[in-house]
C-alpha cells in the first residue's frame, strides 16, 4: 500500500463514507416506499383512493330554456354516469401504473444501492483508503 498525502487521504475518506451513506440511504428509502406501497395496496386499501386521479366528475344540471317547455340539457344523466363510470375505470388503471412506476424506481435504486453500498463499504472497513 502506497501512502499518500495527508489531505488525499482526509479526502478519500470523506469520498468512501458519503458514497456509502448515500447508498445507504437509496436503500432505505426504497424499502420504505415499497413497504408503503404494499400496506396502500392489500392492508390500507382506501389510503390512496383518488390520490393520483382527478376529482370526481360532476354532472352538469339541467339547463331551463324560458321560450321553451322542455328543459334542456347539454349532456344527459345517462351519458354523464357513462363518463363518470369511464372516469373511475381511467383513474384506476392511472394508480396501478403509477404504483407500478414507483416499485420498479425503487427496485432499480436498491438493484443498484446494495453493491454501490457493498463494495465501498468493504473499502473502508479494509482501511485501505
Amino acid at each position: 500500500m502506497e501512502q499518500t498525502a495527508p489531505k488525499a487521504g482526509v479526502i478519500k475518506t470523506i469520498y468512501f463514507y458519503l458514497v456509502c451513506f448515500v447508498a445507504l440511504m437509496m436503500v432505505v428509502f426504497s424499502t420504505a416506499d415499497i413497504i408503503n406501497i404494499a400496506l396502500k395496496a392489500w392492508i390500507f386499501t382506501k389510503a390512496d383512493d383518488n390520490y393520483y386521479g382527478a376529482p370526481a366528475m360532476v354532472c352538469p344540471a339541467p339547463v331551463v330554456d324560458k321560450n321553451a317547455s322542455d328543459t334542456v340539457s347539454t349532456q344527459s344523466q345517462a351519458d354523464c354516469e357513462k363518463q363518470q363510470q369511464i372516469n373511475q375505470a381511467q383513474d384506476i388503471q392511472n394508480r396501478d401504473a403509477q404504483r407500478q412506476r414507483d416499485v420498479v424506481r425503487d427496485i432499480s435504486m436498491i438493484v443498484v444501492g446494495i453493491p454501490l453500498f457493498l463494495y465501498h463499504w468493504r473499502i473502508v472497513r479494509k482501511k485501505d483508503i
